[in-house]
């Protein structure tokens, strides 16, 4: 009786959509061949390759769920950005790129107080090119995407 105990506590997806199908599949081949040799093997040699697809299955789903929820934090978090903060974003986007450098930042007119409350709020980090030769602002890229689909939307 310990099995079933062990079969109805199980949290694995994967095992347990299995143990389900087959289940299904030995109680099908049981009453269609009234044979418990043959149902059992059929359970034992199936449950294997379902419980692989249920794993594969779930594991894809599960992904673009968090994918999708990724998304929406971003959109949340531009959202919630000051206007000053849009503008400073808005500069990456209309660059084409989460990264600047210090130079075209200086070249600018943005303001200054949006950048630091971005580095505040770690939306905006420093960093150095490849090559190690110039300083750059890094925008956080889920951001930069949500920012860049919400200007695409306005065009």
């Amino acid at each position: 009786m310990k099995w079933i105990e062990r079969i109805y506590s199980e949290t694995d997806f994967g095992k347990s959509v299995a143990t389900t199908i087959a289940g299904i599949i030995g109680l099908i081949i049981y009453i269609k061949f009234n044979d418990w040799v043959i149902a059992a093997f059929s359970l034992i040699i199936s449950f294997p390759l379902f419980r692989l697809i249920a794993s594969h299955i779930h594991k894809k789903i599960d992904n673009k769920e968090k994918e999708r929820q990724e998304k929406e934090k971003a959109k949340n978090s531009y959202k919630k950005l000051s206007d000053i903060e849009k503008e400073v974003v808005k500069a990456f986007v209309e660059n084409g790129s989460c990264v600047m450098t210090w130079s075209q930042f200086n070249q600018s007119d943005l303001p200054s107080s949006g950048i630091e409350s971005l580095i505040q709020r770690g939306i905006l980090n420093t960093s150095m090119t490849a090559d190690g030769m110039k300083e750059t602002f890094v925008l956080e890229e889920s951001v930069f995407d949500a920012a860049n689909s919400q200007q695409n939307k306005i065009k």
